[in-house]
């Protein structure tokens, strides 16, 4: 059995405190670095241009919006979208102004879409942009803040209960609490950024970009915003040594789909001065997003080939888009408010006699997939086989795709 290696990571007061076990992380960095070249090689080889450019444009829509919902905005993802065409039309955000000067009230909602204006206008600004590393500098950290926070705090005099931002600058207080976790004191945060800035600087690596995440986190330089902050970094981080190079995909929205294991696993690092916890959640986003770029590409392949068939099969197999087979129960259930069941198995014998689908018994059930090969499903298929001994957790989302 291979003995526990535990290292501290940091030396100035605060961090030092943090311990890490590398061989106990789920993946190394090696085998990252592989998924993520290997999704380069079937965006270059196999990936529609179209469905490339849906992606990049969800990805910096969906990302943005997960972002801000982890700072409780309480925004729609269509109300995100109507914000989202105004940076696509570079266009400024002047609805809080001209309520200000109408000397009208402003609300949360208000609140929420500036701030959602803000941090979709820097990724997309970002992701436009090479980011080297070199550039990484505290100064570079608060108006990266500024960007994210500006204009926010006119809210003070509004929102009750508001809690300020002071738009790039360091916390200067020990107020702040993450549940019952007491951030570094705010004196320790100028050399802990420092620190943190030479660790990633001087050997960057996928773990290293996840293991920076988490202690910027822990030392809470921000009076508020600081899981924008990080999350933005990160992917930044990871942009500069060369992974996701077209922007396909973001752990943030993984973050969002799995809101509970996040808190979960950074607030287990926190409270326990462990890396471990947070750095393993970010490898498993890391992987699985990677995975699911590839397994939008097959959605949209399965969308259009069914697209060329009647609207009645369209709506009894829709549900196959997003699962590879369901159990004709499974299926049924899911159309049984739009047509009779006699009507549906109609349909679907139809699409069984064209060739749409392709029906299997196991047993006493009986299985219906699209009868479609693409080069998405073996990917697919290679990687899970790949990660599943290595990742504690896998969502069935992503499994049965």
């Amino acid at each position: 059995m291979t003995k526990t290696k535990i290292i501290n990571p940091f030396s100035t007061a605060f961090l030092d405190k943090f311990i890490l076990a590398p061989n106990v992380l789920p993946l190394q960095d090696k085998l990252l670095i592989e998924l993520d070249q290997q999704l380069s090689h079937f965006e270059q080889v196999f990936l529609n241009p179209e469905i490339e450019q849906n992606l990049i444009s969800r990805n910096e829509l969906l990302a943005s919006y997960a972002i801000s919902k982890a700072e409780n905005s309480q925004l729609t993802l269509g109300e995100a979208e109507d914000v989202y065409q105004l940076i696509l039309g570079n266009e400024k955000y002047s609805f809080i102004a001209d309520k200000l000067k109408n000397k009208e009230k402003l609300t949360q909602k208000d609140h929420d879409k500036l701030e959602f204006f803000n941090i979709a206008q820097t990724f997309h600004s970002i992701s436009k942009e090479k980011f080297f590393l070199k550039e990484l500098t505290p100064k570079y950290i608060q108006n990266l803040h500024k960007q994210l926070t500006q204009g926010l705090d006119v809210f003070g005099d509004h929102v009750q209960g508001y809690e300020p931002y002071k738009s790039g600058h360091w916390r200067d207080n020990d107020s702040v609490r993450v549940g019952s976790y007491t951030p570094a004191s705010y004196e320790l945060i100028p050399k802990g950024v420092v620190e943190l800035i030479k660790y990633i600087q001087d050997d960057p690596t996928p773990t290293k970009v996840a293991i920076f995440h988490t202690a910027l986190y822990a030392l809470h330089p921000f009076n508020n915003g600081n899981k924008r902050i990080c999350r933005i970094l990160e992917h930044l981080l990871l942009r500069s040594i060369g992974l996701n190079a077209k922007n396909l995909y973001s752990t943030s929205y993984y973050y969002h789909q799995h809101k509970d294991r996040y808190y979960k696993h950074l607030l287990f690092s926190l409270e326990r001065n462990n890396l471990n916890h947070f750095v393993s959640f970010v490898q498993e986003a890391l992987s699985l997003s990677i995975v699911s770029v590839v397994q939008l590409s097959l959605q949209s392949k399965r969308r259009e080939f069914l697209s060329v068939q009647s609207s009645s099969i369209q709506t009894i197999l829709k549900p196959l888009i997003k699962r590879r087979e369901l159990q004709f129960k499974n299926l049924f259930k899911r159309s049984k408010k739009k047509m009779a069941r006699q009507t549906f198995v109609n349909y679907l014998d139809e699409a069984v006699t064209k060739g749409v689908v392709t029906r299997e018994k196991r047993g006493k059930n009986v299985y219906y997939s699209l009868k479609l090969l693409t080069n998405e499903q073996d990917t697919t298929k290679n990687w899970i086989k790949l990660l599943q001994p290595k990742l504690p957790h896998i969502p069935d989302k992503i499994l049965l795709v």
